[in-house]
């Protein structure tokens, strides 16, 4: 009797590591060993990793963006794993992402376990998140104010051991991966729609549940100035602006300058009282109806200002979460939980199993991997160590779900532990 398409997938099944991160981010004092983004327990032999990177034009030796540690203690795989058994993998790598198919990137590895040095501050001349003047960075984060703005949140990491199946674009492929998710992560979650993604300012007018802090007005302004000071300083696709339109930006300059002031004196996680949180709505809904009358004579659409205003809504929570623990109490429950939806297992469907992707990002060591592309096909022979997939709960940098970040070793490499070797691939659909 001939042997089934299942049988010969199974036949290819190796040990993999599933790594699930948590909800919502930390603060950097919590005592997580393995963890993405945050600063890095480096041994103070170590330096902070340099690269020479490009963002826009210009090329600029830069520190680069600290992605992951892992204290392989923590890694299921005793007996297979060709990972050693102790010791912590520090990842690091460029943030430009776009047209960096090769990303530069450096992992460290020590001896010692992932709680035995304390956190390293951040270099001077670390690289903003996407890069300085990236296509993927986000205007209205400051990196000269904003620490979030080059170093990632902190989230800590827990890891599954599962089986990986070799195969691409395949019916029994996916249902034996899906079986194999389904196992570890339970049945998932029904799907829901995001709360903020691609919800329009007339959604914002009838959610009365923002401005809630002075953080998230802050960054608000912020990225209404962003807009402005670009439409400003780059006309309408090389024709001058209109002198209307100079007038209604400066308009808007002028007043948006006004809240950036009332934001400086106050302290920044400060309720905001009825009067002022009605005055702020009126304010932003005002400047979209501005934008709109202005529509095909400046770069900015109004739908950037409602995606701005999202994003702002979710990183003020991730930085009231970094903050303190309990601090996302005093955030609308909606936002809270739509964020921390996000990371939640969602039931696959067979055409997930197929493309070996899903609603939810899965981060995985060891095993074949994933990609859109051929980099794990070109990989095969080589050690995956991590693998990172897009996810909406990052910023624009890796924000992207149909891209997948991966750090290979070569097998001899990785059993003489030269981390040296490694090489990252970054594809995206």
């Amino acid at each position: 009797m001939g042997r089934s398409e299942r049988d010969e997938l199974e036949e290819t099944a190796v040990p993999a590591v599933l790594i699930r991160r948590s909800d919502l981010p930390v603060p950097l004092a919590h005592p997580a060993r393995s963890f993405f983004g945050g600063l890095p327990k480096l041994p103070p032999q170590f330096e902070w990793p340099t690269a020479e990177v490009t963002a826009n034009v210009t090329p600029e030796t830069v520190a680069i963006t600290f992605v992951a540690q892992i204290d392989l203690a923590e890694v299921p795989g005793s007996g297979w794993s060709p990972l050693p058994k102790r010791g912590t993998l520090y990842f690091f790598c460029s943030s430009v992402f776009v047209g960096e198919g090769r990303p530069p990137c450096r992992v460290l590895y020590s001896p010692t376990d992932g709680s035995a040095y304390p956190d390293r501050a951040p270099p001077p001349n670390l690289m903003p998140l996407a890069g300085s003047d990236g296509d993927a960075q986000v205007r209205w984060l400051d990196p000269a104010l904003d620490f979030h703005s080059k170093v990632e949140f902190k989230y800590p990491l827990s890891f599954q051991l599962i089986r990986d199946f070799y195969f691409r674009e395949d019916d029994v492929g996916g249902e034996l991966m899906i079986e194999e998710l389904c196992k570890a992560l339970g049945p998932g979650e029904p799907k829901e729609s995001d709360l903020l993604q691609f919800r329009t300012a007339a959604e914002y007018e009838k959610d009365e549940d923002w401005p809630f802090n002075w953080l998230l007005i802050n960054y608000v302004v912020r990225s209404v100035l962003s807009h402005v000071l670009r439409d400003l300083k780059l006309g309408y696709y090389g024709e001058p602006l209109a002198d209307e339109a100079i007038v209604e930006l400066n308009r808007l300059h002028a007043r948006a300058i006004g809240w950036l002031e009332r934001c400086r004196a106050l302290t920044p996680m400060d309720d905001v009282d009825p009067d002022t949180k009605m005055a702020f709505r009126s304010w932003w809904l005002d400047t979209v109806q501005t934008y709109k009358k202005m529509d095909g004579r400046v770069r900015t659409y109004t739908s950037a200002l409602a995606a701005d205003l999202g994003d702002a809504i979710n990183h003020t929570i991730r930085c009231m979460a970094a903050h303190d623990a309990d601090a996302c109490d005093d955030a609308p429950l909606s936002y809270v939980a739509n964020l921390e939806r996000q990371n939640r297992w969602k039931t696959p469907t067979a055409e997930d199993g197929k493309r070996r992707h899903f609603d939810t990002a899965l981060h995985q060591m060891l095993g074949y991997g994933s990609g859109p592309q051929d980099a794990t096909e070109e990989h095969l022979e080589d050690i995956l160590l991590l693998q990172i997939q897009g996810e909406l709960a990052f910023l624009d940098w890796h924000s992207d779900i149909g891209c997948v970040l991966h750090f290979w070793i070569d097998r001899d490499a990785l059993a003489r532990l030269d981390f040296s070797q490694v090489v990252a691939t970054l594809e995206c659909d």
